[in-house]
């Protein structure tokens, strides 16, 4: 009998242990959820603490308070080197996040934008509502309960924030970091999402 005869039940059971050995590969989703989690969280802080404390309004801080960003994207270029020399293939999940957070950075962007020429305070008002959307809609998509859970609570702020003045604006948007990135960042290290 030839060995290479195919087997529909042999190619089902490869198939179903690829499968298998996807859903248990880990992706490296906690490690930029907490590092960009903390950025935001520590730049909204210190927004924060500008507004409510005049004497640091012309400070360094004030100045250069913009320098955790580029300190968060060396920090993710060399933990994806590190990243690519240990991979294999991309979990399917990976791709998940490139794009919903890409669409969030965009978004975030306009928002952004649109605050500088109105000069409304829109970027921070709706930002518990844009990240909790996107770690909503990525949770559903990666059935992670805590980013759902924290994506909602973090929507919800943006209904207060609305409400507020600009100073309670930046506290609700460092606690956004917190719920929808830091808490799942945090759980997703311990499950394969």
């Amino acid at each position: 009998m030839d060995k290479n005869t195919f087997n529909a039940l042999d190619s089902i059971k490869t198939i179903e242990a690829a499968i298998n050995e996807t859903k248990t590969t880990k992706t490296g989703a906690a490690f930029y959820y907490m590092l960009w989690g903390s950025v935001l969280c520590c730049y909204f802080l210190i927004q924060f603490f500008i507004v409510t404390k005049p004497t640091i309004s012309g400070s360094l801080v004030n100045s250069f308070n913009w320098i955790l960003f580029p300190i968060g994207g060396l920090f993710s270029y060399l933990n994806k080197r590190r990243d690519e020399k240990n991979e294999n293939y991309v979990p399917q999940l990976e791709k998940v996040y490139f794009f919903g957070f890409t669409g969030f950075a965009i978004m975030y962007a306009i928002f952004t934008f649109a605050s500088t020429l109105l000069s409304l305070p829109l970027s921070i008002i709706f930002f518990p509502l844009i990240s909790g959307l996107t770690v909503f809609v990525i949770g559903g998509i990666s059935k992670h309960n805590i980013s759902i859970f924290g994506g909602i609570f973090s929507m919800l702020l943006s209904i207060i924030s609305i409400l507020s003045n600009i100073e309670i604006a930046y506290l609700l948007a460092s606690i956004a970091c917190i719920t929808s990135f830091i808490i799942p960042g945090i759980t997703m290290r311990k499950s394969n999402v």
